[in-house]
């Protein structure tokens, strides 16, 4: 049976990324993008530099997901890796509200970086999953995950959509200094929603050795190696990671470009921000269900 503390501790850490995912990623900084950071910009162009930052994101996923993984297993230290990952990802979304308007490439630069934060942090957040619950309950615990990330994520989009909205009841002077404190909330969400998992969940894969950093290279590298050599063996899982690799980027993309394609055709942000948001309440309890 699985332990309820490192179980809402692994989970809880989804509660507090998805803001990043929610708010930032598909939300406030496309639309902040186009109209802020690519000020004077034609809106094509503004797609166009928003796109590459996307694709440079996933590019570094990919490369360095493999070799991150293998490095995990190998010397056990995932909450270490997540750690660094979230860091990163949490700093350099704090930075974000200090680009000033026009700056378009330092915006890119680090939301780039609050991608490779956030996605590698989920990489290792996934692996973790082996030491939350036994194998009959990881869909289970696994869909309680993302329907609280929905939630969480969709709570905080909410108090940052009304500051949008209606600045002056929160004492800000208008919707732009509105954006850039959510992004300062969702960086103080991400870090505090972290530590639950960083203090409940216990790895238990048995690996006491500290190998040197070079030395972890040689080996993840080694066990890449044999990895590949193993799956090649196997046509139906190579289909299944081209498929799954096509599939989630497409998933990837709809999140990530779905607001600026819809500023670019000219529909209103604030209507694009409520679908949004009305979204993250519907996936709480699908997640569940589909979980059942």
């Amino acid at each position: 049976m699985s332990q309820p503390k490192s179980v809402w501790g692994w989970a809880l850490y989804d509660w507090g990324n998805s803001a990043y995912s929610t708010a930032v990623m598909a939300g406030f900084f496309p639309i902040f993008f186009k109209q802020y950071w690519s000020d004077g910009a034609d809106v094509n162009e503004s797609t166009f530099y928003l796109g590459v930052a996307n694709f440079t994101a996933s590019l570094v996923i990919v490369l360095l997901a493999p070799l991150l993984g293998a490095m995990a297993d190998r010397c056990g230290h995932r909450k270490r890796y997540l750690l660094r990952f979230a860091l990163l990802g949490i700093i350099t979304t704090a930075l974000l509200p200090l680009v000033g308007q026009g700056q378009w490439q330092w915006a890119a630069l680090f939301y780039v970086l609050a991608t490779v934060g956030f996605s590698g942090s989920i990489s290792f957040y996934d692996s973790l999953l082996i030491f939350v619950a036994p194998r009959k309950e990881y869909d289970h615990i696994s869909a309680l995950g993302y329907a609280i990330g929905y939630l969480g994520g969709g709570l905080l989009f909410a108090v940052t959509v009304g500051m949008t909205l209606k600045p002056e009841l929160f004492g800000l002077a208008d919707s732009a200094a509105a954006v850039k404190m959510a992004f300062y909330l969702v960086a103080i969400w991400w870090a505090i929603f972290t530590l639950p998992l960083l203090m409940w969940v216990v790895e238990g894969d048995g690996h006491e050795d500290h190998p040197s950093t070079l030395r972890l290279f040689i080996d993840a590298f080694a066990e890449l190696r044999h990895t590949f050599a193993e799956i090649r063996q196997h046509r139906v899982i190579w289909l299944f990671l081209i498929a799954y690799w096509c599939y989630i980027d497409g998933v990837d993309t709809v999140i990530r470009m779905a607001v600026d394609y819809g500023l670019a055709l000219g529909f209103e942000s604030d209507s694009l921000i409520v679908a949004l948001l009305i979204t993250q309440f519907i996936g709480f309890p699908a997640a569940l269900v589909f979980g059942k």
